[in-house]
């Protein structure tokens, strides 16, 4: 499960650890108004929109990135300048963040497989968890996990040898 909420690196919004390790990082983020992104120089990036409708990362340089439809994950630098603009609201994410030097990461939307590891963030409820707990929207489990067949966002993190 995630962590209590907490404020960004920043400190211009809030979010929730789900996992991290040696040079990498997942949590939940939630964009409740326009601000600028944190600064992960050296790491990679990739935001999946959960709920709301959408928002924009304007870049200091080049074009911006658009993020309007939920659970397409969309990877950037995390060490561009970037300021968040809402669309239409608050929203919901999912952060894998990554230190390119050490770490590769992952993230598809799919059911889990025998044999993945890493996490899976449910995206819908009704799994039933080995220990016979019925898992919600949003639950995060630890990889491999033998669940039902439910759509998840997984995510891997692969160590750079």
């Amino acid at each position: 499960m995630p962590s209590c909420p907490s404020p960004w690196r920043n400190g211009a919004g809030r979010k929730a650890d789900i996992a991290g390790g040696p040079g990498w990082f997942l949590g939940f983020a939630w964009l409740d108004a326009a601000a600028e992104f944190s600064d992960y120089q050296g790491q990679d990036r990739t935001i999946t929109l959960l709920r709301g409708h959408g928002f924009a990362l304007d870049f200091a340089e080049g074009p911006p990135l658009l993020v309007d439809q939920p659970l397409v994950p969309s990877a950037f630098d995390g060490g561009r300048a970037c300021r968040c603009r809402l669309l239409d609201g608050p929203c919901l994410v999912v952060n894998a963040i990554s230190d390119r030097a050490r770490v590769r990461h992952a993230v598809e939307i799919r059911a889990p497989r025998s044999g993945d590891t890493g996490f899976a963030v449910l995206l819908s409820g009704g799994a039933i968890l080995p220990d016979g707990t019925l898992a919600q929207p949003l639950d995060t489990i630890s990889l491999p996990l033998a669940i039902d067949a439910v759509t998840c966002a997984v995510f891997h993190f692969t160590p750079i040898a």
